[in-house]
């Protein structure tokens, strides 16, 4: 079972509607920029962390310089040590995809169990849907609130692990494909 928190819009953010967590629109190079000038510590932080000298980090994020570039396996360090995956969710979107953490799985090779939590993850969708749809009913000048729409998302992404998670069970369970000739 999962835990949900909401916070307030008003509380959260102070305005009728919550931000969300990640911009839309954000290129690749402003992603990479803002991940290495927004992380504590700042740029002679996250460069020591990755063990590269702070101006070539510098360089390498500063979005109008057109000589200094960071290598795939940057991007991909970057992202660890920051936290901060805003730059696979840049280059998704760039590409007409989306990214979402993958939940390790729970089952532990039990079919049995695999579906049972499959069904949790369904059920926990439909709650999350229902919520505000049974508040909209009673209140229907109301709008659905960004964080229910964030909630039905998370739980969405619950739901597609799960189904992941299951399909890998029991493919796990199959029998054996017969070599040729055999």
């Amino acid at each position: 079972m999962g835990i949900n928190v909401s916070i307030p819009a008003g509380l959260a953010y102070g305005a009728d509607e919550a931000v969300p967590d990640m911009p839309r629109g954000m290129t690749v190079e402003d992603a990479i920029y803002h991940t290495v000038h927004g992380y504590p510590g700042g740029v002679v932080a996250l460069a020591a962390r990755m063990g590269v000298s702070a101006n070539t980090l510098t360089h390498k994020a500063n979005p109008n310089n057109t000589t200094h570039h960071m290598h795939p396996r940057e991007l991909v360090a970057l992202q660890h040590m920051s936290g901060d995956a805003a730059v696979l969710h840049a280059m998704a979107a760039a590409l007409g995809y989306t990214a979402q953490r993958a939940t390790p799985d729970q089952a532990d090779g039990d079919m049995v169990e695999s579906s049972m939590r499959l069904q949790v993850a369904f059920a926990d969708l439909m709650r999350a849907v229902a919520d505000p749809l049974a508040r909209v009913a009673v209140e229907p000048g109301k709008p659905v609130t960004g964080n229910e729409v964030r909630r039905a998302e998370y739980q969405g992404h619950e739901l597609h692990a799960a189904l992941a998670h299951m399909l890998a069970t029991m493919r796990a369970h199959m029998r054996a494909l017969p070599r040729g000739g055999e």
